[in-house]
């Protein structure tokens, strides 16, 4: 079964402004300001596949062939909060697939299953004794699910760790921006290395 992750909605902003990339490197010219800004996004892009993480909140579309047999895990963390009545829930996401007559359907979450955020990522785990729908067989990605991630819409809902790992980065390229010897070990510095995994390892939220 192929699966795929799409950006329906990117961040509006980055999660380190220019002013703070150039203050960490040490940069006081505006002569490279298109390039570092482009290092900014690099880099924020660069966490956010090696974490599985979203830092500013994005929508997304995950699309499957068809429904797994168990549970559906969720490609991208944390699931934005949302306040309802003066209370914090989780905005759901909204699953929808195509059925035998290849007419689109949405589900409800009374129709058995519930979202797992403590797993990460986070799951749709199937209650006991309920199966998933059929889906359209002959139809590649017939199963989709929409969903919103991040910490936040500001870069202060981001964590200071992912926030300094991005000035690190950011401070590294610009640097070394010509090729580098994998071997040498500059491709990567060691402090951002360990703020991946960290992240990824799931121990940090």
């Amino acid at each position: 079964m192929s699966n795929s992750l799409r950006v329906l909605t990117e961040p509006t902003i980055e999660p380190v402004t220019l002013a703070e990339a150039k203050l960490h490197a040490r940069i006081d010219t505006s002569a490279d300001d298109v390039e570092i800004a482009v290092m900014i996004t690099a880099a924020r892009v660069l966490i956010e596949r090696h974490t599985r993480r979203s830092l500013i909140n994005q929508t997304f579309r995950y699309q499957l062939d068809e429904f797994p047999r168990d549970n559906i895990r969720l490609p991208r963390s944390p699931l934005v909060e949302i306040s309802v009545g003066g209370s914090y829930s989780y905005a759901m996401p909204r699953i929808r697939y195509y059925d035998d007559n290849a007419t689109q359907q949405t589900l409800t979450y009374s129709t058995g299953f519930e979202l797992d955020l403590y797993d990460n990522p986070p799951r749709l785990n199937l209650l006991p004794n309920v199966i998933w729908p059929v889906s359209q067989v002959s139809k590649q990605k017939a199963v989709e699910v929409d969903f919103v991630a991040g910490y936040g819409t500001t870069a202060a809902s981001v964590p200071a760790l992912l926030r300094m790992a991005i000035m690190m980065l950011v401070s590294h390229w610009y640097e070394h921006r010509t090729a580098v010897d994998v071997g040498a070990g500059t491709e990567l510095p060691l402090a951002v290395d360990t703020i991946l995994k960290l992240y990824d390892s799931g121990d940090y939220q």
